[in-house]
This record gives C-alpha cells, structure tokens and sequence, in this order.
C-alpha cells in the first residue's frame, strides 16, 4: 500500500484522468480512479509520449530524461520520447531581472552593458537570453524560471506515490521498478537544477579538448554562475541539423564528432550525454561545437578498459570477447546462459559487417547490446546506458551527414589506434606494475590473516553453515506448527481450569458466586483461543502481521498528511 497523503489526491485524480484518455485505464483504476478508457488504435510508444506532455513540465522532464536510458525502456519508447518538447512559455522579464540580481547581489547594470529582454530559447527549467557584459564580450545567459524548483519536487512527490501505487500491479519490461525509475528521475533532476554542475562540467570538457583541432567549448564564466544562473560566452554558427545530407562540410563535421567522441569515451574518461544536432553547431571555419553540458558522464579506468574490449570486439568481430565484457560489467541476481548471450551478440553483430550507415536500423549496436543484456538480467552501470543512447544519436546524425559510408571501416583506424595503445609497452607496463602492486600487498598480508584464522579456529569463532533453498519455508512450517500447539495446550488447560472452578457452584460470600464467573471467564477465553487456533491453520500462510501493521500506518499518513521538505 502506497503511503498518499489526502493533499495529493486531487493532482493523483488529474493524472490518472490524463492516462485513462490516452489508453492507460487500467493505471487509472490501479490508482483508484473509475473511468472510462478511450479506445485507441495509436502504438503504446507515441501514446506514452502524448501523455506526459498532457500531464506538464515535470512529466515532459521525465520523458526527456528517461529517452537516454534503453536500460530502462526499450527502443520505440526511446525513439518518441526524443521527440518531446517542452514548448514552455516565456517568463516575463522583470520575473528574470529580480532573480538575476538576486543570484548576483548586485544591480544587473554593474555587470551587463546590455540584455535583451526577450529569451532566445525557453523550455521548462530554464531560458535563455543574449547579453554584453561592460568589457563588451558577448554571452548566453542561462536563467532558471523562478519557482520551478519547488514545482518540480512537489510534482516528484506525486511521482513517487504513483509509482508506489503500481509497484507489484503492472508488468514493467527491464530490470527496474516503477520506485527505482523515479529515483533515477529525481538523480538527474538534481543535477539539472544545479547550474554550477553544468558549469563545471563544460569547464572540463573544454579543458579536455584544448589544443583538438576543429572542436570548440564556449568559455564559462565561473564568476558569475550561480546555482540558478548560468554565463557562458555566445557561439555563433549553424546547427548540425541545418547542414545538407552527404555535402563536404557535413562530412568534415561528421569525422570531428567521430574523433570526438573516441577522445572522450577512451582517452578522457568524460563525455558529453547528449549530443543531440540541436546541442552541437558548425562555424563558418568547420569548427564543430558542443553546447548544454547539463548531462554529461565519468568513466573509471575499469569502464574504460569495458568500452575498449566491447569497441574492439565489434570492429575485429570477436563476439565472445564483447560478450564477456558485458557480462562482467553488470551485475546479475540469477545463473546467466553465456553460450546463448554470445549467440545473439553474434546474430547482432553480423548485420553490421559491410553495411552503409544508410542500410542500418535506427538503433546503435550499442543500445541493441544493452536491450540484449537486459533481456538476459544483466544490468549495466548507468554510465553505458547514456554511452549508448549518445552513440545511437551520433549514429543518426552520421547517417545523413555520411549516408553511403561503411561505419566499420570508418572507425577500423580509431579501434587499431585504441588496440596500440591499450597493448603499447607504456600500457602494459603500467598493468603489470600494478598486479605486482596488489601481489605484494596480498602475500604480505597472508601470515597476519593465517594468524588470524588459526586463532578464531582455535577459540571456537567459526562456524560453518549451510544454506537450503528450502529451509525458510520449513522454519516456518515448524513454527506454524510451535504456535498452533501452544495455542491447543493453552486452551485446554483453560478449560480444565475453567471447569474445576465452575463445578462448586455454591452461594459465595454477600451471594456472588466469583469462583463460577471467573471460571466462566476463563472458559470463554479458551473458546477464543481455540477459534484463534482455526483461524490459524485455515489461513497461516496469509496472516503477516507485518503487512497489517503497513497498512494501519498508512492509514494514518493518509490522514494526517506527509509533504516533502
């Protein structure tokens, strides 16, 4: 039983009306809304998407949000959840002004020369407006629309009661609850409501790719970015979208994303999470640049080491070695078929020798590698998830930008490049230093932990036991059976009582006859204990106190109320 407080009821009411008309009544009964269910012959995938942006900004946010993860959805949901916009009306400008010159305690005139009132772009956490700072260099602004942080985490709380009231009721493909789907929401939106994340994010990106021939990052002003506030220096140029399919400047473009995109999944360890054509810009130079680091990834050395086997596997078709790496970088609750797993990562991988990037389905082979993984209840960091979804846009773009290029021998030198460095002498002296590292740190701790165990062998501190899947249902059969014997025993001894107490029915002092009434009593606690013990055997299995004892407490939530803070 979902914990809902009364005050959420009438925005629960609005959202499972807005479900039942796009299809979804069976969500809406679930949530306790009776309604009829509009009959629709629309796929599930665009009735999803037309929902959330009926239901506001906070459900057009999750949407976006979740159309970079095909760890959690599968890939026509993904394909019409990038679609979403928000659309957002514009906040007027002395809304704007007041918030600018609370983030800078300071007049708007002490730090711009000029500002344009109106936004250049708005969407539904933030927009942005063009400006001169008094020095005259031109920048962005970023401002965050007043109040949507507290709009935001109320509509959260209303996600999570939702998701509580269908968790356990609706079949949900992947590997997580409704409950962990919205934690997941919640972590991004924390980050997005985080100015100064971004700012420190595009700050390493560009330090990342100082000195990269053709890649551009705007400068961020860090002394004037603020949570809620954003300064970052104005880029001009054309949209990657608006470059003509297959021309040259397309394909000078395509191939400085590619290098790109190598450099910062296998040589910087950061990388942008959205590399949408709308967040990269083509200069009148061919200079490529990249905008909007609100969602951008770290990979660990062992991540890494992961994207290089799987990157090199695909290119020299080693299925077995892609597979493998897989697996050992999810975590999995259950026995996995490693034989079956490598076959379909075989079949996949076989589509994608010698085809044109025109000739390939929508989906990356990545994102198709972690639906694969999914399906056998692998799952992956986050990080792989959004490098996938990343890599399936960079693949669209290539498609029209390089439509009649085999994308494995386009990438061939990056992956020889990464196998050199990967197996150089440099590389693999490192490894190697390293392993003798962690040696001498286990063989030298192998006397003091020989040490250790004889000691706790020698005082009785060990204990071996033994684990049977079917020992938690015995244990409570037994004690079932333990409960249900006292039960018996207790009554009859009651009764036994009660009958010795009620045969002298004689007068007793001032005419009360208290040893027959108190025999009667307890004779009729022992016919309550005897019904206990019916009630007990018929229904054992269904009784847990725990569950009633949820239930009462949510009662109470219910009534008195439970907001966030």
């Amino acid at each position: 039983m979902a914990h809902i407080s009364v005050h959420d009821l009438p925005r629960v009411r609005d959202v499972a009306l807005v479900l039942a008309q796009h299809g979804f009544g069976e969500l809406a009964r679930i949530v306790g809304v009776e309604t009829k269910t509009s009959a629709s012959q629309a796929p599930v995938a665009l009735r999803i998407r037309l929902a959330l942006a009926d239901l506001g900004p906070t459900f057009i946010k999750l949407g976006q949000v979740l159309s970079v993860r095909p760890d959690i959805l599968p890939q026509a949901v993904l394909e019409e959840l990038t679609t979403l916009q928000d659309n957002a009306p514009t906040v007027d400008f002395p809304a704007i002004r007041t918030l600018i010159e609370e983030e800078l305690r300071a007049p708007m005139d002490s730090v711009f020369r000029s500002f344009e009132e109106l936004p250049v772009a708005s969407a539904s956490i933030a927009q942005v407006h063009i400006a001169i700072l008094l020095d005259g260099r031109e920048v962005a602004v970023k401002v965050q629309r007043p109040g949507i942080e507290k709009t935001l985490r109320s509509d959260l709380h209303i996600l999570y009661t939702l998701a509580r009231l269908v968790e356990g009721q609706v079949a949900i493909p992947g590997l997580y609850t409704p409950v962990e789907i919205v934690q997941e929401f919640e972590t991004a939106l924390a980050g997005e409501l985080d100015f100064l994340q971004e700012a420190r994010a595009a700050a390493r990106f560009r330090a990342s790719h100082q000195g990269v021939a053709g890649i551009a990052v705007p400068v961020i002003h860090r002394d004037l970015c603020t949570r809620r506030m954003l300064v970052m220096e104005r880029m001009t140029g054309k949209r990657l979208n608006a470059i003509e399919s297959g021309s040259p400047e397309g394909r000078a473009a395509m191939r400085r994303l590619i290098e790109s995109w190598y450099l910062q999944l296998f040589e910087h360890g950061f990388f942008h999470g959205d590399p949408h054509p709308g967040n990269l810009m083509v200069q009148d130079d061919g200079t490529l640049v990249f905008l909007d680091f609100g969602l951008t990834g770290t990979l660990t050395g062992e991540m890494q080491d992961v994207m290089t086997s799987v990157f090199t596997g695909l290119v020299f078709k080693d299925a077995e070695s892609v597979a493998l790496a897989i697996y050992r970088a999810g975590a999995t609750r259950e026995r996995v078929d490693l034989k079956a797993f490598r076959g379909e990562v075989q079949r996949m991988m076989q589509k994608y020798e010698g085809a044109s990037l025109a000739q390939l389905s929508t989906a990356s082979s990545l994102t198709e590698f972690i639906e694969i993984a999914a399906r056998y209840r692998i799952q992956l960091p986050r990080e792989f998830a959004v490098i996938a979804r990343a890599t399936s846009i960079v693949d669209g773009i290539a498609k029209r930008l390089l439509p009649d290029v085999d994308i494995v021998s386009e990438v061939r030198p990056l992956a020889q490049r990464l196998v050199a460095h990967r197996f150089g002498p440099e590389r693999l002296g490192a490894d190697a230093f390293r392993v003798l590292q962690h040696a001498q740190a286990a063989f030298r701790d192998v006397p003091t932990q020989a040490n250790q165990l004889l000691l706790d062998l020698e005082r009785g501190r060990i204990a071996i036991t033994a684990k049977d899947p079917e020992a938690e249902e015995l244990r409570m059969e037994i004690r079932h059976a333990a409960i249900r014997i006292s039960l018996a025993l207790c009554a009859l001894a009651l009764l036994i009582s009660g009958t010795i107490l009620i045969a002298p029915w004689a007068p007793a002092p001032w005419g009360v006859p208290l040893l027959a009434i108190c025999g009667i009593g307890v004779c009729g606690v022992a016919s309550l204990m005897f019904v206990g013990l019916a009630v007990h055997w018929l229904f054992a299995t269904r009784f847990h106190p725990r569950d009633w004892r949820r239930r009462a407490l949510a009662v109470v939530r219910f009534f008195v109320g439970e907001r966030p803070t």
